[in-house]
């Protein structure tokens, strides 16, 4: 017995001091690439650190600054009032959260694997993800925050906190609208009574409060109220360096075919609800898994107006899809190569791929994936309930 103790306490030393080191390592990683000024800082995120120091921080949240909600502005709000530089600011609140994002993984991935190393190995995967470091440190996007209240949703939904779990997609949701990509999973959970209807007002009550400090500095509330729709309408090429559906009309810009496009991807997925609504099957934690992850993969892939970015939340749900299930590896694969190749050609310009292969290639990630889940499922039928007493019919009367 002491032996045995003595090799448990000894491997969670190792497991310490990895965490510490690969943590680190991933840290210096992101500290290099902090130098480099992307579009993004030079377009939007320079003047929006600007305007706020220039207008005293906190005191100017209730100005009308960007098309982001107000949350993220009262984050950069607080940063200005540090003593460095706003691109390392900007970048150093972003890899935070890559922190948090990689822990989240960790436990769900420790779900799985119990007292072994794959959640650790998963950690380190999420902070060496390509998409990941050039996301927070390179670009200074905040792709990794409202990701990380995503993953956590499907935590707290694996172990069984509902309530919870819609409260972080909330905050997801007020962090940015690409939180909607997660929508038809949770709809779905609502459909089959995973979560309770009346746990969707929590929804309401975030919003709500995340743009209260806003409005009672001044800024207009219906403005506040409708800061995605105004967001919806800024762009017009149909895809925007997202290898999806789209990339096969190679940036033409068409309003009739946008909301024809908005109707399609509304109509499959009602199609795809329906179809998982009706077939009876037991929710279980590698149903979540892949439910999450299709719905990740599918709507950014038939909506129009996808970025270049909006893969980032599959990439993290194809890594525990992966360690869920390690013969489907290449679905993984596809996604995170997808992401790198599509992160690396807007910061740097390089012609590495045709956008048209890339997006074929999500698209068999996302047959098999519908595959997989569908398999799952069919293995996994709700139980026929027996009857509590007596006959189901009265007997025929014998004569």
């Amino acid at each position: 017995m002491q032996t045995k103790n003595n090799i448990s306490g000894h491997s969670k030393a190792v497991n310490g001091v990895f965490l510490i080191l690969i943590t680190i390592a991933a840290l210096l990683l992101r500290l290099f690439l902090f130098p480099l000024e992307s579009g993004d800082y030079h377009q939007f995120l320079k003047g929006w650190f600007a305007t706020l120091k220039e207008n005293g921080g906190l005191a100017a949240i209730g100005m009308n600054i960007g098309d982001y909600m107000p949350p993220y502005f009262y984050i950069l709000a607080l940063l200005t009032y540090l003593p460095f530089p706003d691109l390392w600011c900007i970048k150093a609140v972003s890899c935070l959260a890559d922190l948090a994002l990689a822990f989240f993984i960790m436990r769900i991935v420790d779900l799985r694997y119990p007292g072994r190393p794959h959640g650790l190995m998963a950690y380190s995967v999420v902070l060496f993800l390509p998409s990941v470091f050039l996301n927070s440190a390179a670009w200074g996007q905040c792709d990794a925050m409202f990701t990380t209240a995503l993953v956590a949703c499907v935590y707290y939904l694996l172990v069984n906190r509902p309530n919870r779990a819609v409260l972080f997609f909330s905050v997801a949701f007020v962090l940015k609208l690409q939180a909607v990509f997660l929508a038809p999973f949770l709809l779905l959970l609502v459909l089959k009574k995973t979560i309770r209807l009346r746990s969707l007002a929590i929804l309401p009550a975030v919003y709500l409060l995340s743009i209260l400090p806003a409005a009672l500095m001044g800024r207009n509330f219906w403005e506040l109220l409708t800061v995605y729709v105004a967001q919806s309408q800024i762009y017009s090429s149909l895809c925007l360096a997202l290898p999806n559906l789209y990339s096969l009309l190679n940036g033409t810009v068409s309003e009739p075919v946008s909301k024809a496009g908005v109707i399609f991807a509304g109509g499959v997925i009602l199609m795809l609800l329906y179809a998982l609504y009706r077939k009876s099957f037991v929710m279980n934690p590698e149903i979540l898994v892949t439910l999450a992850l299709l719905s990740a993969i599918l709507t950014p892939f038939i909506l129009p107006h996808m970025h270049e970015r909006y893969y980032y939340a599959a990439d993290l749900f194809s890594v525990v899809f992966a360690f869920y299930f390690p013969k489907k590896w290449y679905v993984a694969a596809i996604l995170c190569i997808t992401s790198a190749c599509a992160a690396t050609q807007f910061l740097f310009n390089p012609t590495l791929y045709p956008q048209e292969l890339l997006a074929v290639a999500v698209l068999i990630a996302l047959i098999a994936t519908f595959q997989h889940l569908w398999a799952l499922i069919s293995r996994h039928p709700l139980p026929v309930s027996e009857p509590l007493s007596g006959p189901a019919c009265p007997p025929r009367e014998e004569g």
